[in-house]
């Protein structure tokens, strides 16, 4: 896979997942301020040619998305997992850059980043179904 390849794949989960948010977020002016300036960070960190800057960009998307739907849905269970998983893709991202280089780095940060790729779909998913008018059931009643 070419380089524009690589970079559209990492970029896509987290323009779904903010653009998701930014349909979530268009009633709360707090949120969608703090929100259009991560969003801003988060594009040019998916459009940078290190792939270490892309990487934090999808941790951070994760954690602004978890924030967000804390806020906007405080009885929900999901963002502290979404912070808990990022927290420890986060670490374990650190230890496969600071502790490899060249193609063993390489490797060993595509396995995480395509992990990371899991959890921004799974956001990504959760959100879409938070914005869907026949969500109410499921955000009242997130056991059923």
């Amino acid at each position: 896979m070419g380089k524009v390849g690589v970079i559209i794949k990492a970029a896509t989960g987290v323009v779904a997942a903010t653009a998701t948010l930014a349909s979530l977020l268009k009633d709360n002016p707090q949120l969608t301020k703090g929100f259009s300036a991560t969003v801003e960070k988060l594009k040019s960190a998916t459009n940078s040619d290190n792939p270490k800057l892309r990487f934090d960009a999808r941790i951070q998307a994760i954690e602004t998305c978890a924030d967000a739907v804390a806020e906007n849905f405080p009885h929900l269970t999901e963002p502290e997992q979404w912070r808990r998983r990022a927290a420890a893709l986060r670490m374990r991202g650190e230890l496969a850059w600071s502790a490899n280089s060249g193609k063993d780095r390489k490797k060993a940060m595509n396995g995480i980043n395509e992990e990371v790729a899991s959890v921004l779909h799974d956001v990504n998913a959760r959100l879409t179904e938070l914005t869907t008018p026949n969500s109410e059931q499921s955000v009242i009643d997130p056991s059923t």
